[in-house]
């Protein structure tokens, strides 16, 4: 249940003292949730902080009657922002499950309590802000440079499992195209094979 977290704080070189870890089991939840559940509701204010260990989650923004998808979060990220959680301000994206998914979660008093008694929690909050501007920095970039056709091969690439598992119009959606042309996309990348 901890391993795949134990990994991301690795990747991250965020130190984790026995103490600390023993106190993130503690005030740890574990759960699966069934695909097309909405976990964390636009508009209103982040009430949980989730780490994926299995499954596909899809962070997504309704106006005015349109659904466009902004991110995948897959396996072994955290989904759901921090800034939101801990200041209580409503969110202006959605979370839904893509798929079922198996999550560790934290309620806004856990992440308090855990910024509180441990160095671990301001290095949470640092990291996930840093990876946050990160992700939002490729994003731009990927939407100057690439077309909807390198972004769908970039997608394969750093998340494949979105391909399998994610219905064509959410991905549609994220590239910023219509469902048709994702599937001329689809067929023109299959010819080249």
């Amino acid at each position: 249940m901890f391993d795949e977290i134990n990994k991301w704080f690795d990747k991250y070189k965020i130190p984790v003292t026995d103490g600390e870890r023993d106190f993130l089991k503690e005030i740890t939840c574990h759960t699966t949730i069934p695909k097309n559940t909405i976990i964390m509701h636009q508009d209103r204010p982040v009430e949980r902080l989730f780490f994926i260990n299995k499954g596909v989650v899809r962070l997504f923004r309704q106006y005015m009657h349109e659904d466009t998808t902004i991110a995948f979060i897959v396996e072994n990220e955290f989904a759901s922002t921090i800034i939101y959680l801990l200041n209580q301000i409503p969110s202006p994206c959605a979370l839904e499950t893509c798929t079922d998914i198996e999550v560790l979660y934290w309620n806004r008093e856990d992440i308090i309590q855990l910024k509180s008694y441990t160095a671990l929690g301001e290095m949470l909050e640092k990291t996930l802000t840093e990876v946050l501007l990160a992700w939002n920095q490729d994003r731009e970039v990927d939407k100057m440079l690439l077309d909807a056709e390198g972004r769908y091969l970039k997608l394969i690439q750093t998340h494949s499992q979105v391909i399998q598992q994610v219905p064509l119009r959410y991905i549609a959606s994220y590239l910023g195209i219509h469902q048709d042309s994702l599937s001329r996309i689809r067929k023109r990348l299959i010819r080249k094979i």
